[in-house]
Parts: structure tokens; sequence; C-alpha cells
């Protein structure tokens, strides 16, 4: 019988709540795990996270348009980052999540058939490398979760109801989605650059993408108005 590890770290939640990252946090030495998927307009949405750590790092990667996750989807490879202290992530990213007690992480793709469709993301509270049986697990569990994730985000796609738990759940990239759009009629410019624009906000006043878009959702924020 294959080895199970249990997870570690303090950031963990509930096994109710892992949902389709169950199986990564009950075989694998990890402290948390994210699934997201590339929408069919480019955007990676996260579509389940372990915990707020977990998503907070697809959101900064959303937000600063790099790192293990944008490059594990870009040349379909995986990314093992044994110590973020000792790597080569750009301050702006390890910086922020050494704050939040990420030591390590490592992205998977999520291939279906010839397209990368999606990521895997896990994070240790310590730092360290897989070993060579936890890696080939990891790949094969990513592999076994593409086409559930693929499912689960056509299903939140099409739905209406805003997940209650906003810091972890779907919704939080539905309003990226809405504020962006918002952005681009309000400036009267593409989506790529009203995206970029939400993005440079939220860098120079030090917020998180989100926190910004809930501001133009809520209109408290009018893109007019910093021109």
């Amino acid at each position: 019988m294959a080895e199970r590890h249990p997870p570690e770290g303090e950031h963990v939640r509930s096994p109710d709540s892992w949902g389709l990252c169950g199986p990564f946090m009950t075989q694998l030495p990890v402290s948390g795990a994210l699934l997201s998927i590339v929408d069919r307009h480019g955007h990676r949405s996260t579509v389940t996270a372990t915990d707020p750590v977990a998503a907070r790092w697809d959101e900064l990667e959303l937000e600063l348009g790099g790192g293990p996750l944008h490059d594990a989807m870009v040349d379909s490879h995986p990314r093992l980052v044994p110590d973020v202290a000792q790597s080569g992530i750009t301050p702006l990213l390890g910086s922020p999540l050494a704050r939040l007690g990420v030591r390590a992480l490592f992205a998977f793709p999520l291939i279906m058939g010839s397209a990368t469709v999606g990521v895997a993301g896990l994070y240790r509270t310590r730092p360290g490398g897989l070993s060579a049986d936890s890696l080939s697990r990891a790949i094969a569990l990513a592999r076994s979760a593409t086409v559930p994730a693929v499912r689960e985000a056509l299903r939140l796609a099409e739905s209406e109801v805003e997940t209650p738990d906003r810091d972890t759940g779907p919704g939080l990239r539905r309003e990226v989605h809405q504020a962006t759009g918002m952005i681009s009629a309000q400036l009267d410019v593409s989506t790529s650059e009203a995206f970029a624009r939400l993005r440079a906000h939220a860098i120079a006043t030090d917020r998180s993408i989100t926190a910004v878009s809930r501001d133009v959702v809520e209109r408290v924020l009018d893109f007019l108005d910093l021109d």
C-alpha cells in the first residue's frame, strides 16, 4: 500500500473543505493546495483552494503576472521551489509568500489532450523538496484532477450563486473579471489593457487585486478619476 502523508502546517482547514484538493492533502506532505483553470478568455481562475493562503498565492500571481503557477501553465512543466527564501522568485512574490508562512511551493500543469488547461499548486510551511515518490504521486494526482477541475470550473461559470467563502472561492475571480470589463468600458480600452491597469493600481496602492476590483464593482473607484 502506498505511504500516506498527513498534511502539515497550521494553515490547513478541515478535511471537509478540501474538495478536489483532498487527494493532494492526504497523499502528499503539503500544507495547502489549489486548483486553477484557464477560461476561454485566457484568464486563470481558482476552482478550489484548501485555505486562504493557497488562494492568496494564486491571487498574487494574478496581480504580478508571473510565478511558478504561471510558468507551469506556459511551458506545461512542473515548477518545484523547495525553499522560497533561497529561490530566484521575484521579491514581489517571495516576500508576501514568506509573510504568509509559505516556505516551499510546487506547481503542476493540468493537461487535457495536447492542451494545458490549468494548474495545481501545492505549498508547505517548512522548506524542503518532494521525494521522488511524492513527485511522481503529485504528477499522477494532477492528471487525475484535471477533468474534475474542468467540470467544476464549467459548473461554476454557469452558476450565478456566489460562494459564501469569498476568500477562497471562485467568486473572487468573477469580481476581477467584472471589474476588468467595467474599466474597459470606462476608459474605452481593451480588456487586456484594462486588466493591466487594474493590476498596476493594486501594486501601486499595496492592495490586493480583489480589494481594488470590489471597489470598482461597487463603484467606489472609477478609473476615469485616475487618469
